[in-house]
């Protein structure tokens, strides 16, 4: 077959294949008063959830001090150091500042 005859054999294939019209599946199609009920009702569960997620936040928050208050026991095999820090002292880095003013 020569690319001619392949040209128009899909052109006449092409020309046969049904026009699909495409649909939208999730967009609801409801009527207007559908929608308004469909949207008071999410309204009324913001309206409740809302308060009660910034409820127990403020709960959670406001037990988070106690629950990271218990002191730590010291193990001997923990925060050992055997060689000198090269600043000298006991003081951890990020703790110089407030090992030097002790």
């Amino acid at each position: 077959m020569s690319a001619r005859a392949t040209l128009l054999n899909f052109a006449k294939r092409a020309a046969k294949a049904p026009v699909r019209v495409t649909r939208r599946n999730m967009s609801g199609g409801g009527t207007i008063e559908e929608e308004r009920a469909h949207m008071e009702k999410w309204r009324g569960v913001t309206f409740l959830a809302v308060p009660g997620c910034i409820g127990l936040g403020v709960y959670l928050f406001s037990n988070h001090h106690e629950h990271h208050a218990h002191e730590q026991p010291a193990y001997s095999y923990m925060r050992r150091r055997l060689k000198q820090l090269p600043w000298g002292g006991d003081c951890a880095l990020f703790e110089y500042g407030k090992c030097q003013e002790n």
